[in-house]
């Protein structure tokens, strides 16, 4: 479930810690990268699990109204379509869903202050209204509201975000990743999804070969790039012009031995798709002109590589 540039964003954090720790124990390095993946699912469950509270607490609100002292009309007959969403029915109804929430123990008691203004907000919003008033009713739409949900009134939700951190540190990083997962989630899901249906695993499985190809990508990439700093190092120290070493930002340093790491010991990653990638994280993860520098650098870096043979690739690697 996680792509290659989420992937890539594992590894980051990984060789970061590895590197700012002075350590050199690649095994603990790795092992605590597996506990920080797992863990990134245990949020992903989490979120899940939040949604499906938020849909609990709007039937709680609609029979609370409907014994008010004076009821209106729409306090005794309302419209009960968000709360019978068909995605969080099945949700709910999920076995591996059930499993993994009860062994998480997850207990919303302690935030219902922030599931209560989450429903009030989302009741007020435009898409909810829409959605509500449709004479439609499909389990794609029951989807739609519900990614319109996290991305209008979670993915920004500080408060949110301070409560799963609260729970668990690293959480705060991961925050968005796993609302992004959630997200795959309801695109992916077919309404033939039913209660012994799993739920998607982080890391694809080859179908034919049952080999794990993404989380052997992820650990090589964090091999490759701790075990050949020296090396790589010494390439950059001879591809600047006007440039110290020691003046590199830490994050851009690191991006440019992770790059180089896919150019030099992973054969089958596309130079093309490495340099976009790094050019990427740059532009996230460092400052504004580090996604300049760092191009530079590897297109020169890949140029000469390719000149002297020092670069092999195999299938369409080579070419993009």
């Amino acid at each position: 479930m996680l792509n290659r540039r989420q992937l890539r964003i594992k590894a980051l954090q990984s060789i970061y810690a590895h590197f700012q720790s002075d350590s050199d124990d690649l095994a603990s390095t790795e092992k605590v990268l597996i506990k920080n993946i797992d863990r990134l699912y245990d949020l992903y469950i989490y979120q899940l699990s939040f949604i499906n509270e938020i849909i609990r607490f709007a039937e709680a609100s609609l029979e609370t109204s409907k014994n008010k002292y004076i009821p209106s009309e729409d306090d005794l007959n309302p419209n009960t379509r968000f709360i019978e969403n068909t995605f969080i029915k099945a949700l709910d109804e999920n076995a591996d869903f059930q499993r993994k929430e009860a062994a998480l123990k997850i207990n919303w008691k302690d935030a219902e202050d922030i599931v209560r203004k989450l429903v009030h907000d989302f009741r007020s919003s435009k898409e909810y209204v829409k959605y509500m008033q449709s004479e439609t009713i499909s389990f794609k739409e029951d989807k739609d509201i519900l990614i319109k949900l996290i991305r209008n009134h979670l993915i920004f939700n500080d408060i949110l975000r301070s409560y799963f951190e609260e729970i668990e540190s690293m959480w705060s990083e991961d925050y968005y990743m796993a609302l992004a997962l959630v997200i795959k989630t309801l695109h992916d899901t077919k309404p033939s999804w039913d209660k012994d249906a799993p739920l998607p695993d982080l890391f694809k499985t080859d179908a034919q070969t049952g080999k794990n190809e993404d989380k052997k990508f992820l650990i090589e990439l964090v091999h490759n790039t701790i075990l050949n700093k020296a090396r790589f190092d010494k390439i950059i120290v001879g591809k600047l012009h006007n440039w110290e070493f020691d003046r590199i930002a830490v994050m851009d340093l690191i991006l440019l031995r992770m790059g180089m790491a896919e150019v030099f010991e992973m054969p089958s990653i596309p130079l093309k798709v490495t340099l976009n990638e790094s050019i990427e994280l740059a532009k996230h993860f460092s400052s504004p002109r580090s996604s300049i520098f760092i191009n530079g650098l590897l297109d020169r870096t890949i140029a000469e590589g390719l000149k002297d043979k020092s670069i092999v690739k195999t299938g369409r690697g080579l070419i993009g």
